[in-house]
């Protein structure tokens, strides 16, 4: 009975290793539509305290915080993702893809956090169209590895 769970055991986790070795394309996909999940994510808190400021639901100073932690959420993701090393062709295209949609996220984001500053209700209001269509565009990225 020993052997038998232990010939289980080693091939679960020649399974588990096999599977972890995959193709590098198709692990860089997982890891740029992971990112892209976070940063829509943080993007959709950004877009969401905008908005409740140009509601009048939401004073300048908390949605100016909220923006901020969504700001620098979007920094980490960026950072964790830009370590990855794409090896092929298609991985490089993928990586510059979602390399190039979290910056105009980020510069999105940090956009609205100067335009809350300093009040400019015209700013915000441009701001939040552009952050819902970001959003969207990280959650279909997002989708891309599942």
């Amino acid at each position: 009975m020993r052997r038998v769970i232990g010939w289980c055991g080693v091939g679960c986790l020649t399974i588990a290793i096999a599977v972890g070795c995959g193709d590098p394309d198709q692990q860089l996909r997982s890891e740029g539509a992971r990112a892209a999940r976070e940063a829509a994510s943080a993007a959709g808190t950004a877009e969401l305290a905008g908005q409740s400021f140009l509601d009048h639901k939401l004073w300048s100073q908390p949605a100016t915080q909220l923006v901020s932690e969504a700001e620098k959420a979007l920094g980490q993701v960026s950072s964790t993702f830009d370590q990855q090393q794409p090896t092929t062709r298609a991985s490089r295209e993928t990586y510059d893809q979602v390399s190039k949609t979290l910056d105009d996220a980020a510069g999105n984001v940090t956009d609205l956090r100067i335009a809350l500053t300093n009040g400019d209700e015209g700013g915000v209001a441009e701001l939040v169209k552009e952050l819902a269509g970001t959003t969207e565009g990280l959650r279909r990225l997002g989708e891309t590895a599942k």
